[in-house]
Order: structure tokens, then sequence, then C-alpha cells
């Protein structure tokens, strides 16, 4: 389509009229085509959620255009860019079609939307009552919800938690990756405490780790080491035997280098060489050399000025690697059994397939008859790529949303797309009808120590696009939280979602007015 939308120089209004016509036309039979051959996956969501998946199928099939040359050529008839379509894919291009042939003359035969059809209202209303349920009832003060990580003393401190929930925490956070059953339920027994004595609404979430790379051992020069310090050009062995304490060579300088473990032997398999190799959340950068049978020679490529210290017990990113591991350790379902019977949803780390979204909802069917919600993290570049796949298997259960969770995304897909990447799943989210988390380092500095950087309060002020903010743990928080609350309720009146709302501004125009 890009190249039958070009401008041509002095082009009628009813000749662009006439384009914008065939253009729209094309999109709208597309979609159609795309709904009968879809119609196995749309069938197969819940039945609150058919009207979603519908809308996700038509809104995949208008994004596979190029479709900047239209907009141009709407902007300059004064219609609807389409910017905005995500909640009402058919609605909105019909009705823009419908504009288009009024415009030609004589006007062209056009409706307004086929029966069915989401008006823009019903569609924004689909995912509000998606975001009720699965963040429970609106706040007095915003609409956007916020989310805390707890800390292991919210087990024992009933005032911390209530401290949260006064400043306008609407859902805990529980990692399972971090303490134990029986912190986790004082935690829940804590939040039951404030919420009857503020009165307040406060759902319960629990993160279920999933398959999380780690580095389990350290070895150097024969010995069993807690750290070691890496430079950009030092090679080191990766490998998947707990027992290697073999004194290992770099083969191009023979000198001795460390061997570190890797937490799930079976994903050493899909390395290659070339493939990046990240460590302790991106501080670390590698690259594959070579592979032998003790495992892969990594070359560092990346550390801060001075190195970078390397300890046991840190993640591990392989972004170019396809892994093959479940999606839920038998720990996640251990977590899953204590936790079933009083948390409102689960979120799910590291999703890769639709297999691995099945597969929590057939072991949640195992362990309860409760309705909980499931969340996706997107934080691996297959998730992302994944996407759409993933949220029409998210819409077989009745309510779920997905958490751009974005320390290990940006690791996995480079800090320089993280933008675009966020923008992309909120579209895909929004035509799915689907709650968004808005994750990682919101706020962070404040948290941890009591004062927040300038760019955290415009990440914080972008994050209102989402229906979901999540702030992490630290010995700030309760100001965190605060100061949250205040910035989403301050942008409330000026953004939803892509949509810019206009409030008076600040600048009055009596002071322009009364200038010279």
């Amino acid at each position: 389509m890009g190249s039958a939308l070009s401008n041509h120089t002095g082009e009628t209004q009813t000749d662009s009229a006439r384009r914008v016509y065939e253009d729209l036309s094309i999109l709208l039979t597309e979609a159609w085509r795309r709904e009968e051959v879809q119609r196995g996956r749309i069938e197969a969501a819940s039945p609150s959620r058919v009207q979603s998946a519908r809308n996700l199928v038509h809104y995949l099939s208008m994004r596979e255009h190029d479709l900047r040359p239209l907009q141009k050529r709407l902007a300059s008839l004064g219609l609807s860019s389409l910017g905005r379509a995500e909640p009402c894919v058919e609605w909105a291009i019909s009705a823009v079609r419908y504009a288009a042939a009024r415009l030609a003359e004589p006007p062209l035969p056009a409706e307004r939307a086929r029966a069915g059809a989401l008006p823009f209202e019903v569609g924004r209303s689909l995912l509000d009552r998606q975001t009720d349920a699965l963040l429970g009832p609106r706040p007095r003060e915003r609409t956007v919800r916020i989310m805390v990580t707890m800390p292991t003393e919210a087990a024992t401190d009933t005032s911390f938690v209530r401290g949260c929930v006064e400043r306008g925490m609407n859902v805990m956070r529980i990692n399972t990756a971090h303490d134990g059953p029986d912190e986790w339920l004082a935690m829940i027994e804590n939040l039951r405490d404030a919420r009857r004595a503020t009165g307040r609404d406060c759902r319960v979430f629990a993160d279920l780790s999933g398959p999380k790379l780690r580095t389990t051992s350290i070895v150097k020069k024969g010995q069993r080491r807690e750290a070691i310090r890496l430079h950009a050009g030092d090679t080191l062995l990766l490998h998947s035997s707990p027992d290697l304490e073999v004194e290992t060579q770099d083969p191009g300088r023979m000198l001795p280098i460390p061997a570190v473990g890797c937490s799930h032997a079976e994903v050493l398999s899909g390395l290659r060489p070339g493939h990046q190799v990240w460590f302790d959340d991106g501080k670390i950068g590698a690259e594959v050399a070579s592979l032998d049978e003790r495992g892969a020679t990594l070359r560092v490529e990346f550390t801060k000025p001075g190195g970078q210290k390397l300890r046991l017990e840190k993640g591990l990113n392989l972004p170019d690697t396809r892994i093959n591991l479940p999606a839920l350790s038998e720990e996640d379902r251990a977590a899953m059994r204590v936790l079933a019977p009083h948390v409102d949803g689960l979120a799910l780390s590291f999703v890769r397939t639709a297999r691995d979204v099945a597969d929590l909802r057939m072991a949640l069917a195992e362990v309860t008859d409760r309705l909980i919600a499931q969340v996706l993290k997107i934080e691996t570049r297959e998730g992302f790529h994944n996407l759409p796949s993933l949220l029409f298997e998210l819409m077989r259960t009745p309510v779920g949303g997905v958490m751009i969770a974005r320390g290990d995304l940006a690791i996995e897909c480079g800090f320089e797309r993280m933008a675009e990447i966020q923008e992309e799943i909120l579209w895909l989210c929004e035509a799915a009808h689907t709650p968004v988390i808005w994750a990682t380092e919101v706020l962070a500095s404040l948290a941890k120590q009591g004062r927040p950087t300038r760019a955290e309060i415009t990440d914080a002020a972008m994050a209102q696009r989402a229906e979901c903010v999540m702030l992490n743990k630290g010995p700030e928080i309760l100001s965190a939280v605060r100061t949250l609350s205040d910035i989403l309720t301050r942008m409330e009146p000026h953004q939803r979602k892509k949509m810019s709302m206009f409030r008076p501004l600040h600048v009055a125009m009596a002071q322009v007015e009364g200038v010279g």
C-alpha cells in the first residue's frame, strides 16, 4: 500500500478522498479476511474476551502495512489519522472511510460500520472492565493503579503495609524468588489488617520466578571464589558442571582463565559462536568465542571502566539463544500450591511461547477452582516477538494482563530499542483490551536514596499510559508510593493512553493578550 499512498502535487480534494477511500477499503477487506482465517483463535477465547480477540486480529492485519503515506493524506483532508484506533479497529477504519466518501464529489457509497463493530467507547470500556477485574476497583484519586513489591519486613511490620495502602498502593506484589511461604502468608495477613483499618481495597499478586538463569559457581586457579573482577578483553569459560575445578587456559595466550557455572546446563547446547551473553542485569557483556565439551569460551566485550565484579547467583541473559526450558519450575509449582488460596493474580516470569501460557493455565487448574488472574511478564526477546500469540493464549482465560519487565527486556533487545518496544507492547495490549503493568526502576533513586532523578520523574509520568505502575522495594518506598500517586493524579487530566486531553493551559491567554 505504501507506494500507492504518496501525495501528488495538484491533486484535487475529490481525487485525494477517492484514494483514501480505496486504501481504507483494502484495509477493511483484509481485516475481514484475516478474521475468517483466525476464526479458531477468536472462538477459543473466553466468552468475555471474544470481541477483544477479534479486534486484535483486525489490528495485526492493519499494522502489516506501512500506513504513513495514508496518514499524511488523511491529515491533509482533515480526517482522523487512525492513530488512536487500537481499541476499535474496524469501527475506526469504517468511520474514516465513510467521512472520506462524503468528501468526494459526487459522494462515494459507504456504510459507517458493520453491525457488531466495536465503537470507540465500547472498546475502551472493555479495557476498563478488564482492568477492574485484574487490578481491583478504580481508586478515588486516579485511574492508574500502583503495585508495590514487598520487602521482607512486610511479613512482620503491619504498620509498613498499612503505610503503603494509605499512600496509594493498590496491588501488593510478592516475589517468590525471595523469602518463603511463612513470610508470604504473613505479608498477606498484614495486608488484610491494613485493608480493614483503612477501608481501602488492595489486591495481592505473586511473581513466579520461572527459569531464571544464574551463576552457580566461580573457579579461578583451581579455587572456588565468591566473586571475580572482569575487564573488557578477558576470557572465561561458561560451563554446566558444578564440580569443574580444573585449571582452564586461554587458548590464545596460554593463561589460566576463570570458569563460571550456569544453573541450567541444557541451555548451553543452544549457544553458538557470536552469541551474546550478559551477566548481572547487563553489567557485564560477553560474546561466545568457541565451544567444546567443557562449555563455551567467552570473550568479555563490556564492563564499566576499571572492570566489574561478577558474583555468585547473578542473572544471565542469552538474547541470541533459543532456550527450551519449562516455564514453571518445581519451585514455582510448590509456591502456587501455597499461594493459590490467597492471591488474586499470578505473574509468570520469562514467558517465551504460547505453550508457557497454556502450562500456567493448566497448572492453576490443578491446584485451585478459584479464578486467579494471570499476568505475563515480557522480559525476553522471544517473548516480545511472540506477543500476539501470547495474547491470544492469555485470552482463553477471563482475566489477564501483561507486565513490561523493562530490566531484562532492555538487556535482551538492547537499551536503544526500549522506547519503541514499550510502544509496541502498549499498542498490542490496547488492541487486545488487556491491561499493562509498567515495571522496573520506576522512581528507583527515590525508593533507594530518598531523592528521584529528573529522568525518573519523566519516566513515571510516561508510565501513566499503562494501567498499573510497579515500584520495587527500597528504604524510602513509602515516599516513592506517595510521589508516584501524586504524579499519576496530576497526569490524569492530560493523557489517556495515546490521547492527549486538552485541559486549560496554565499559561492564560489573558497574559498573552496583555503583552505590549
